[in-house]
């Protein structure tokens, strides 16, 4: 999924964004984790071989963690978009390709299967609507109050997992993230969460009505994108107050997007966004939103403008 609903959670958006994904990531999280779960002492090993991506889309988050995750990686790649999940095998197989003979795909019926230089593992794509559906009253007033009844999952948690989006929290409903925290936690998985929308964006040159239209943006951002009104750019903050309330070893790292003049379909396609988000919100301003966009334009085609947008990636490894 994207981080921007204004943008069309399409192939060709998702193609353009992964490089500028990859390049943002707070890699150095992702070690961090993994020594964490080694010094653990219920889980005194350092891989994760159970893995639950939601929002898979056409599998970038795969494609970034599976060589960085050693050994016998069980993925279970979950969305509710068929178009984008269909293609995920195929999309896995073209990256392998551009490796040469350093990474190794094949696609089965039900699955596909990689490996590369000290790593390996299988993934099976699952159809799923994320949404959840709210435990009822009478069901909550019977549930003990010292283990209240949790809203159930459209999908399984396994025990000791490492549970991980890309691009999502920022989407979702602060219900929708607690009741996912609250049932990993009880699970006792292990989260990482990429590149969530934190709000900021600055671009170079800059212009006065920068500042109006990032404004209107975050605005559009809060949204209903399907879970209920959107986090929006409170998610990283929202994410990180959750898990920390839930007893989990946690640490969180900028991973702002730098697009530069060698993107310029990305910078094209964000520009567009943007303006249309701002137009949804106020259509009478179609006069100094097209002005704007035609400056923006001139300066991608000159090589100009440089765009900064900020991220956070958070770890977190449950309590023992």
């Amino acid at each position: 999924m994207s981080d921007l609903k204004i943008l069309d959670f399409s192939a060709d958006w998702l193609r353009l964004r992964e490089a500028a994904d990859a390049r943002a990531r707070a890699g150095h999280l992702l070690d961090a984790l993994m020594l964490a779960k080694a010094d653990s002492r219920h889980t005194p090993e350092r891989r994760f071989t159970e893995i639950l991506d939601l929002g898979a889309g056409t599998g970038a988050n795969l494609r970034y963690l599976a060589p960085r995750l050693g050994s016998g990686q069980r993925w279970r790649c979950i969305d509710q978009n068929p178009i984008l999940l269909a293609q995920l095998p195929h999309a896995t197989a073209a990256w392998a390709d551009r490796h040469d003979d350093q990474i190794q795909v094949e696609l089965e019926t039900d699955r596909l299967r990689f490996a590369g230089p000290g790593w390996s593992g299988q993934a099976q794509t699952e159809l799923r609507d994320l949404t959840f559906a709210p435990v009822s009253a009478a069901a909550q007033q019977s549930a003990p109050q010292s283990a209240p009844q949790l809203p159930a999952l459209p999908f399984t948690l396994a025990a000791g997992s490492l549970v991980s989006a890309s691009a999502l929290l920022d989407l979702v409903s602060e219900d929708w993230l607690s009741t996912l925290i609250s049932n990993c936690q009880s699970a006792g998985c292990a989260l990482l969460f990429a590149l969530s929308y934190d709000g900021r964006s600055t671009l170079t040159p800059a212009r006065p009505e920068d500042q109006a239209i990032n404004e209107r943006v975050n605005q559009h951002q809060r949204g209903d994108k399907g879970f209920g009104a959107a986090l929006g750019p409170t998610a990283p903050d929202a994410a990180e107050s959750m898990v920390a309330a839930a007893g989990y070893w946690w640490q969180s790292a900028k991973s702002d997007w730098q697009i530069g003049p060698d993107k310029p379909e990305l910078q094209k396609a964000l520009i567009a966004g943007w303006v249309e988000a701002a137009l949804e919100l106020e259509p009478p301003a179609q006069a100094w939103l097209s002005e704007w966009q035609r400056a923006r334009q001139v300066q991608i085609e000159t090589g100009e403008l440089q765009i900064q947008v900020g991220h956070r990636d958070l770890i977190a490894l449950p309590p023992a």
